[in-house]
């Protein structure tokens, strides 16, 4: 089979490097060994334009000029490239603010990947663009038949507005080192993931923690994970602001030897996002042993087990994120209790059966549809 995978976000993409992403790339390196795979990303300042990693060929696509310019010029480039390309499958995974365009013919032989609904997210995370954003979400669930979510609540949100032939649920895995993760609770609460101000409600984070310090006066919050510059000094004013100078420490990126000291040093974890299509973060919490805290959005709810491997907050709720906060670190046997369950309901998010799910997935439209090639 010869797949062609259109995504701007990329695993190195140092303004991304999301869920997304990882789930692409674990996927794709496992189809890679039964299949030609080809990846269309977007570029960056230092990237390759072309390179073979796992297997898998990879086009860089688009400037590396800033952040806005390369989606944009993304969108452009890879629409283009995809017309040329030959295959017979194309997986696109859809992001609003770097759609691909693309014939009724290409369409008909591609796997819509949607993983979240940004919906009136969109202009309230960047007002000028958030209009064509929403347009383009709502038209790409209007145009594409089979389409791929990652989680129960997200497929019943998109059923609203899909009208596809297949709409198929394959999850989203989580790496076996994660499970590994040994170490004692020190004094820190940990945040991991993009450093995405507003998606992923670090604001509401902050903000909840300064009420929490003023009782645990001797706990900290690291927040580790990639960011733009202009979001990690939003991040360290607002602490500044909130007078956490001391408290809050903001690692930005760091090694995979250091995500798991910290995993497994964290008293528990915080996700209070304000969207989300799974939470891979809340996964690889729950495989290291430890309790998370992430919020009643579609989404979360399926990747948290409310009272059983985390606690939910209401969504941009300061007071609900604080009270689950306060819970947690006043309660150290529930603390425990939900990091073993959370533990044994990680265990079933192996990258190896999420390929093999999407492979199936893959198979099943072919064999339906007799295949794509021209």
């Amino acid at each position: 089979m010869k797949i062609l995978h259109t995504i701007y976000d990329d695993v190195d993409n140092p303004w991304c490097g999301g869920g997304g992403a990882l789930r692409a790339i674990e996927i794709n390196r496992r189809l890679a060994k039964r299949h030609k795979v080809k990846m269309l990303v977007g570029n960056y300042p230092g990237a390759l334009r072309e390179e073979s990693k796992h297997g898998i060929q990879i086009l860089r696509q688009g400037s590396s000029a800033n952040y806005a310019l390369s989606r944009l010029s993304f969108t452009a480039q890879a629409s283009i490239t995809l017309a040329k390309e030959q295959f017979d499958l194309w997986v696109y995974n859809f992001s609003a603010f770097s759609p691909i365009l693309a014939s009724s013919r290409l369409r008909r032989k591609c796997v819509l990947e949607f993983f979240h609904l940004l919906a009136d997210h969109a202009l309230k995370k960047r007002p000028l663009l958030g209009l064509p954003a929403i347009v383009m979400e709502r038209y790409t669930l209007q145009a594409y038949r089979q389409l791929v979510g990652i989680s129960p609540s997200v497929i019943q949100q998109i059923r609203k507005f899909a009208k596809v032939d297949g709409l198929q649920l394959v999850y989203t895995g989580v790496n076996q080192t994660c499970f590994e993760i040994t170490g004692t609770e020190e004094d820190y609460i940990l945040y991991f993931g993009r450093l995405d101000t507003y998606t992923k409600g670090i604001d509401l984070l902050l903000q909840a923690f300064a009420r929490v310090v003023s009782k645990h006066r001797n706990v900290r919050l690291l927040l580790a994970g990639r960011g733009t510059d202009q979001r990690i000094n939003e991040l360290r004013s607002l602490s500044a602001e909130l007078g956490m100078k001391e408290q809050v420490e903001i690692l930005g990126p760091v090694s995979d030897d250091r995500k798991q000291q910290l995993f497994g040093g964290a008293i528990f974890n915080c996700m209070p996002s304000r969207y989300e299509g799974w939470g891979i973060a809340a996964i690889e919490a729950s495989a290291a042993g430890k309790a998370i805290i992430g919020t009643r959005i579609p989404g979360l709810t399926d990747a948290i087990k409310h009272n059983k491997t985390g606690l939910l907050a209401e969504p941009e709720n300061i007071e609900s994120l604080a009270d689950a906060m306060d819970l947690l670190l006043s309660d150290p046997e529930l603390r425990s209790r939900l990091g073993s369950s959370g533990k044994k309901w990680a265990q079933r998010f192996t990258w190896d059966r999420v390929a093999r799910d999407q492979e199936l997935v893959y198979e099943k439209i072919l064999a339906r549809t007799g295949g794509f090639s021209d």
